[in-house]
């Protein structure tokens, strides 16, 4: 009898684990990603961007946000990518700011990127954008420069 009441209890966790698992998984969805032009059409879905070029990259996405009214949402936007200097000499390795995205029913909705003007705005490595309401990440997205 004790066995199966530690396999049920076991069973249980299990279930539970993945179930939460599953909700966390469908909080946020990317729903494109890769190279931009300048009107920022999809040209080509990739994580891997080519470093020390003049290029535009980001992705798309939707987050529930638990906020009904159709209107804005304010999100922060994050950035850590490798030191790039600004033309005063200062380095700079990313940032965080506030943006408002759009919402129906919940659902926060938007894009990310970044466009590096310069060829070296856009140095190897990884670049890792996040979107967060508050002190709850809803996603992370990672790009490679290379």
């Amino acid at each position: 009898m004790t066995n199966v009441v530690n396999f049920c209890r076991t069973f249980a966790l299990i279930v539970f684990v993945i179930f939460i698992t599953d909700v966390r998984a469908q909080e946020a969805r990317i729903t494109e990603f890769g190279i931009y032009d300048e009107k920022k059409i999809l040209l080509q879905e990739t994580r891997t961007i080519p470093a020390n070029q003049v290029v535009r990259f980001g992705f798309c996405f939707e987050a529930f946000v638990n906020f009904f009214d159709d209107d804005k949402y304010m999100l922060t936007q994050s950035l850590v990518h490798p030191e790039i200097l600004d033309k005063s000499g200062w380095p700079n390795k990313g940032y965080n700011v506030p943006r408002k995205f759009k919402v129906k029913n919940g659902i926060a909705s938007g894009c990310v990127g970044y466009n590096a003007r310069e060829k070296k705005e856009s140095p190897a490595g990884d670049w890792i954008f996040s979107v967060s309401d508050g002190s709850r990440e809803l996603l992370e997205f990672s790009f490679e420069l290379r």
